[in-house]
């Protein structure tokens, strides 16, 4: 590694001509406009329609597996009615049919 001296930077050129090191350096002015604040809005219109767009794709998927769970388990009620129901006209049936035998 060689020896940083006094008169270049550690890049190896004058500092007044290297542009990381102008780059990096902290100055006390912001660069840009002066006088100007710096925004606190990010993204803007672009940025707000982008996550909209995320949160509504979401918001479906979730709705849709919300749904989903729903119809499921209306669909086992269902069948557990249908199967009591069949079960019960069978059991109705049978007996009838065991007392003509007596």
């Amino acid at each position: 590694m060689e020896l940083v001296s006094p008169t270049t930077c550690p890049h190896g050129l004058p500092p007044r001509t290297c542009q990381i090191c102008r780059v990096l350096e902290p100055s006390a002015a912001p660069a840009g406009r002066p006088g100007r604040r710096p925004s606190t809005r990010r993204g803007g219109l672009g940025g707000n329609l982008a996550v909209l767009a995320i949160v509504a794709v979401v918001g479906f998927v979730v709705v849709g597996w919300v749904a989903a769970a729903f119809f499921a388990v209306l669909r086992i009620v269902e069948l557990l009615a249908v199967a009591a129901v069949a079960g019960w006209v069978g059991f109705k049936l049978g007996v009838q049919k065991g007392k003509r035998r007596r």
